[in-house]
């Protein structure tokens, strides 16, 4: 009689495991891409935050300007590289031009990433960036 309790004893023992086994797989599972999704979104929030810092001064330099230069682009190439984004996957867009004393300027940097979460999905992302400054040069 001690010789089936025991036996079943261990038959119980062994289905835990099993049951432990399979909670650790599924938890797994869905905490492993969980993680990788907050730590992306965490990331590439950092690099939009980084981005618009560069957006605001790109757009009061060419209100400082006057608009379009070679010396707007390079400074935005030089902050986004600052920043650890990549200058030639930046779109920059300066409207307009050419501008006057008080007439705004638009200063617009997009950039393309990429969100990897493992066994879940892997999708570009575009993040945008917009500011607006008024012209200071008197024409």
């Amino acid at each position: 009689m001690s010789h089936s309790s025991e036996r079943s004893i261990s038959d119980l023992a062994r289905d835990e495991r099993g049951a432990v086994a399979l909670e650790t797989t599924l938890m797994i599972v869905i905490l492993i891409p969980l993680l990788f999704a907050i730590i992306q979104f965490g990331w590439l929030t950092q690099r939009w935050i980084a981005q618009d810092g560069v957006t605001v001064q790109a757009a009061r330099l060419a209100g400082e300007l006057g608009g379009d230069r070679d010396e707007l682009r390079t400074y935005v190439a030089q902050q986004l590289t600052l920043v650890g984004i990549e200058p030639s996957r930046a779109v920059v867009v300066v409207e307009p031009a050419r501008v006057g004393w008080r007439e705004p300027v638009r200063v617009s940097i997009q950039t393309s990433e990429t969100i990897a979460i493992p066994f879940v999905i892997s999708l570009p992302m575009t993040v945008a960036s917009t500011a607006v400054a008024r012209g200071e040069l008197q024409r």
